[in-house]
């Protein structure tokens, strides 16, 4: 009789631990993190052979979860996140390019060409005059805070990226901590809830895979190890690399002989590798000018058969003038020639006031010695090299070669031109890359916010595309300065359009003064000079509007070009594109959505506390007390019936 109350006191307690697990997970229903509990009910194991067994045993309450379906979980919500924030920075950029009927660079662009024909019908108007002065400068503007709008944007997510990577680190930090408890005092429901909250938001972040081997735990963060040894954490760093914008003017053959790439000189050979000669013309004579144009704004000239004064040395005593240079190195000055013209282009820009603060020109390749410093080989001209003196994308440039061939008896007569680009396949551009690593190693992020953010701050990511609008801003500046800025009107009444569009022509190319510039940060429009525009000018002017094969690919009007609108219809593209890239990543954003709802769903059905299976849980172990609690009553009867009949 003794053991049978020993059995029902038993199954008094397991009831009561159930009950009281109910109520906490009743308590906890929206616990963030929390999962249910469940108390594990086992038969005491008996001691000797009788029948009756010796009650129950409420064991532990342990967390209802799958492994595999959490792994997942926390996959697919790291794709999302990516998704997510992909789609609210575009959304950002989307809302910088909203325009109205009446507003917005679309309707700027087109007052200020309805401006333009305004002043045309009557060049003597002062009130058009005002309003193209007026309506120039609010195109320039409305540009250049599209532009800088991106630009903040971009800036913004570098700043916001700095903050998630602390987070990221404090979170890691804080799972250190919370594996140390366990360490200490096991594996206690709580803690284990709290890790795994904690894995979740650091998803949020990045993709991230957890080993939990037999009490080792591991957490990689896209391969790289973040945490090992259970506390032993490791920082996720943000890495910045800015490079130098590489300009090679030059001409390049592989020579299948010797196995090696030939250099040309393109002050001496033809883009076709033919030597210039005297008798085809194209070699340089007395005369020529030489001229190195950066960003559109400051160039550098020099002409066959000038002396260069030598800036760097003092002034002669007598006369008060710099002695000339001395380029061959044998004691005397020596004129400009076609053996030297690289090396005097090299040092005027060097000792240039606008050009030697942006760029560094060096005669051809060259090598590094102990010092430092960078020896180019100067018994002879190589080929002209240019490089930024600042890294990062903020210092790119544009460039190029301008060869004037004029009459060797009257240098005011201009018999042709040519401008030559660098080479693209030799160039390299700047880049202002970012990455994040641990222990020096990059971490290759393959989804979460912070691959959305760091693939939209690294110039050289086939995904970023604030790169890209800022690129295609930059481009339309660039195209809208060049063509409206200088031309060439034929004999046929035709225009050519732009400075560069002038090359192999012999017109006389007509500068309009309003737009300087060669980037956008850099486009100025002059409005006093809308004052001198004469009837031709803006006969050409009005029709730039009309010109549907524009190029924008930087290197004039190209009729090669693939890229070709009129530049309504190029900016139109911009914001298309943009809206278009916003509804893509929102198509795979619902996607991934719908992926993650599902399992997430699942997952809850199985792990979340339901309030309608608590109350039967409850229901039943109250039943299960009282019924234990009936055979305790029962006992006692019948114990006082024994002790009664014993008396």
């Amino acid at each position: 009789m003794l053991s049978t109350l020993s059995v029902s006191q038993s199954g008094l307690n397991a009831a009561k631990i159930a009950v009281e697990n109910v109520s906490n997970n009743i308590a906890n229903e929206n616990t963030v993190g929390y999962k249910k509990r469940v108390v594990q009910l086992s038969e005491l194991e008996q001691m000797n052979s009788g029948f009756t067994g010796r009650g129950v045993s409420a064991d532990n309450a342990y967390r209802i979860t799958s492994q595999y379906m959490y792994d997942k979980l926390i996959s697919e919500n790291s794709k999302l996140s990516y998704y997510s924030k992909s789609s609210s920075m575009l959304s950002s950029v989307e809302a910088i390019f909203k325009e109205t009927t009446n507003s917005g660079l679309s309707s700027d662009l087109n007052r200020y060409y309805q401006s333009v024909e305004n002043l045309r019908t009557n060049p003597n108007s002062q009130v058009y005059k005002t309003a193209l002065q007026n309506q120039g400068t609010v195109l320039v503007e409305s540009l250049q805070n599209l532009y800088t709008s991106v630009e903040n944007q971009q800036k913004s997510e570098k700043s916001a990226l700095y903050t998630n990577v602390g987070d990221v680190n404090d979170t890691l930090k804080q799972i250190g901590i919370i594996n140390e408890k366990i360490g200490k005092y096991g594996e206690t429901n709580d803690l284990l809830d709290k890790r795994d909250q904690l894995e979740s938001e650091l998803s949020n972040y990045a993709d991230i895979s957890v080993s939990r081997d037999n009490g080792f735990y591991e957490l990689k963060i896209s391969g790289q190890t973040a945490i090992s040894n259970n506390t032993n954490v490791k920082t996720l760093n943000i890495v910045e690399e800015n490079t130098v914008q590489k300009d090679k003017f030059n001409y390049t053959k592989f020579n299948t002989i010797t196995n090696t790439t030939d250099i040309f000189n393109p002050l001496k050979y033809n883009d076709d590798f033919t030597l210039r000669t005297t008798a085809n013309n194209d070699a340089l004579d007395t005369n020529d000018v030489i001229t190195y144009k950066l960003n559109n704004e400051f160039d550098v000239s020099v002409t066959i058969g000038e002396y260069v004064p030598d800036v760097t040395k003092p002034k002669d005593i007598i006369t008060g003038l710099y002695p000339n240079v001395d380029f061959d190195g044998d004691g005397t000055a020596d004129p400009v020639s076609a053996d030297n013209a690289i090396r005097a282009l090299v040092f005027k820009i060097n000792t240039n006031s606008n050009t030697k603060d942006l760029v560094t020109a060096y005669n051809g390749d060259y090598s590094i010695d102990a010092n430092g410093n960078k020896i180019t080989n100067n018994s002879k001209d190589n080929y002209l090299r240019i490089e930024s003196n600042f890294g990062g994308t903020e210092n790119q440039f544009d460039d190029r070669l301008t060869i004037e061939k004029r009459d060797n008896t009257n240098p005011t007569k201009v018999d042709s031109r040519e401008s030559i680009y660098r080479n693209d396949p030799e160039s390299s551009d700047a880049e202002s890359r970012i990455y994040l690593a641990i222990n020096e190693r990059e971490v290759p992020l393959k989804s979460g916010i912070l691959k959305a953010q760091v693939e939209n701050l690294s110039s050289d990511s086939p995904t970023n595309k604030f790169q890209v609008y800022l690129d295609k801003l930059d481009a339309f500046a660039q195209t809208l300065a060049d063509i409206s800025e200088k031309y060439i009107k034929t004999s046929s009444g035709e225009y050519i359009y732009g400075e560069a569009a002038s090359d192999e022509s012999k017109g006389v190319i007509s500068s309009t003064g309003l737009f300087s510039g060669s980037s956008i940060k850099t486009l100025k429009f002059n409005e006093n000079l809308v004052n001198d525009l004469t009837q031709d000018k803006l006969d050409y002017l009005a029709t730039i509007q009309w010109k549907t094969d524009i190029s924008y690919e930087g290197k004039g009007q190209l009729a090669t070009s693939n890229q070709k609108s009129s530049l309504l219809e190029f900016y139109r593209d911009i914001k298309v594109n943009v809206s278009a890239d916003r509804e893509n990543i929102n198509f795979s954003k619902d996607t991934q959505s719908n992926v993650k709802m599902s399992i997430q769903s699942s997952y809850d059905q199985l792990t979340k506390v339901d309030k309608d299976e608590e109350m039967l849980d409850l229901m039943k172990f109250q039943a299960a007390y009282t019924a234990n609690a009936k055979i305790v009553t029962v006992l006692d009867e019948m114990l006082q019936t024994l002790l009664g009949l014993k008396r």
